[in-house]
C-alpha cells in the first residue's frame, strides 16, 4: 500500500493523539504514581486503539477546514475555562454558557467529521457493492436468455 499525501493528518494522528491524550489522562485525574497498578497500561492501550481508529478514518476525511475550526475553538473554550477556574471565578454566568459551548462545539466536531467519513468512505463503498451486484444480475440474466 502507497501512503498518500492524504494520509499525512492520519500518521499524526496516529503519533501524536495517544501521547497528548495520555498527558492529559495523567494531569487531569492526577495519576503520575499509579506505579505497578494496570491502571495506566489499560488506559494506555484504550487511548492508542482510539487514536489508531481516528487516524484510519482520517483518510476519508477530505475537507479539514471545518473539523480544524472546530478543534481550535475547542482548545480555546477549554483553555478559557481553565483560566477561570484558576482565578477562582468558575461559577458565573459566563464561565457556565463557556462550558455549555465547549459541549456543542465538541458535539458539531463529531458530527461533522462523522458526515465526512459516512459520505466519503462508507457510502462509496455500498455504491460499488451494489454497482457490483447490479452487474452480476445482469450478466445472469443476460445469460439465462440465451
Amino acid at each position: 500500500m502507497r501512503f498518500k499525501r492524504s494520509d499525512l493528518p492520519g500518521i499524526l494522528i496516529a503519533v501524536l493523539a495517544p501521547v497528548g491524550l495520555m498527558l492529559l489522562f495523567l494531569s487531569a485525574f492526577e495519576v503520575w504514581d499509579h506505579h505497578g497498578t494496570p491502571l495506566l497500561g489499560f488506559m494506555a492501550v484504550n487511548i492508542a486503539v482510539g487514536a489508531g481508529i481516528a487516524a484510519a478514518f482520517s483518510r476519508f476525511i477530505r475537507s479539514w477546514d471545518a473539523p480544524v475550526a472546530l478543534l481550535v475553538v475547542l482548545l480555546l473554550v477549554v483553555a478559557a475555562v481553565n483560566w477561570a477556574q484558576r482565578t477562582g471565578n468558575d461559577g458565573g454566568l459566563v464561565v457556565n454558557g463557556l462550558k455549555w459551548v465547549g459541549v456543542i462545539d465538541f458535539l458539531l466536531l463529531n458530527l461533522v467529521v462523522a458526515v465526512q467519513v459516512i459520505s466519503n468512505g462508507v457510502l462509496p463503498i455500498l455504491d460499488r457493492r451494489d454497482a457490483r451486484r447490479r452487474a452480476r444480475a445482469q450478466a445472469a440474466e443476460d445469460s439465462a436468455r440465451a
